[in-house]
């Protein structure tokens, strides 16, 4: 009897109770994966802890579960801790599904984009590294390269104007286009051969040359492409990426160095020196494409 009456004392069970609630936070506690290296206008974050979407500043620490959220005429750039990075445009939502990086051997970075634009940009460069961006008609698997994508109607206006999708049928609440930006079969120097592989309904579209692209038109539709995507497409889809770099196209000059300067923007990142942990004080600043006076800006 008297050890019965230990076991269900009320000190012992005080005891259990607060080695519960000394381990729990911990067993609990998120998984950081980067920052907010860039926050225009009115971005919010929430996730599982946060169900009120709450407004975030620049160096916001991001984990996984984190859903961020842009406003119109606002935009955010998160820099990963391999120095990769994911924007997103006005009037999108994104969720960091998973990063895992081990500087000596890997990383995996994977992410959804349910509405808006966006754009992945490889990091350092280390073996056995993946990449991917869900939509909600498919999945972009990517390596070592730049790539903008779209997803929503303004895929769907974008779309009608190419000559290569005459006719079909989209969905506006979910067509994803999708454009290789950066680095491809012909690349030189250090960076590697950029590629991006597109899925929806069991088939594969390969983008390996800068400014291929895909279209997946609605749930259930495979890949259409791969297709050269026209100027008029490129410049609008920078437009919503980037509107001050587009109105500096009335002379033509955006069609040329679109190209050329995905390529220049993925060496500086593979580039990017410093500590691998972006909250330390002493790593390098992100790259800010929302910065006029920034001439290292390739967004």
């Amino acid at each position: 009897m008297t050890s019965i009456k230990l076991l269900t004392s009320k000190p012992f069970w005080l005891g259990i109770a607060a080695i519960f609630l000394a381990v729990a936070p911990a067993a609990s506690a998120p998984v950081q994966v980067g920052i907010a290296g860039s926050v225009v206008g009115d971005v919010r974050l929430n996730n599982a802890a946060i169900t009120k979407p709450v407004k975030i500043a620049r160096r916001q620490k991001l984990a996984w579960g984190d859903t961020l959220r842009t406003k119109s005429k606002s935009k955010v750039q998160i820099l990963l801790r391999d120095r990769s990075s994911l924007t997103i445009a006005s009037n999108a939502r994104l969720t960091i599904d998973n990063f895992v990086y081990d500087p000596r051997k890997s990383r995996t970075t994977g992410a959804t984009v349910s509405k808006g634009a966006f754009r992945f940009m490889s990091g350092r460069k280390t073996r056995n590294s993946s990449a991917s961006v869900k939509s909600p008609v498919g999945t972009i698997g990517i390596r070592g390269t730049a790539l903008d994508g779209i997803v929503g109607k303004e895929a769907v206006e974008i779309a009608k104007k190419e000559p290569f999708l005459d006719g079909i049928k989209s969905d506006k609440d979910t067509a994803t286009l999708v454009v290789l930006r950066g680095p491809g079969v012909n690349s030189r120097g250090s960076l590697d051969v950029g590629l991006a592989d597109v899925t929806a309904a069991g088939v594969t579209v390969t983008l390996n040359e800068p400014s291929l692209a895909a279209y997946i038109p609605r749930p259930g539709a495979p890949p259409i492409g791969p297709f050269r995507l026209s100027n008029r497409g490129l410049s609008r889809l920078q437009d919503e990426l980037a509107p001050r770099v587009t109105n500096a196209n009335k002379s033509g000059f955006l069609d040329k160095l679109l190209p050329a300067v995905a390529v220049i923007g993925v060496g500086i990142l593979v580039a990017t020196g410093g500590k691998d942990d972006p909250d330390s004080p002493t790593a390098s600043e992100p790259i800010n494409c929302d910065d006029p006076n920034n001439p290292s800006s390739v967004c």
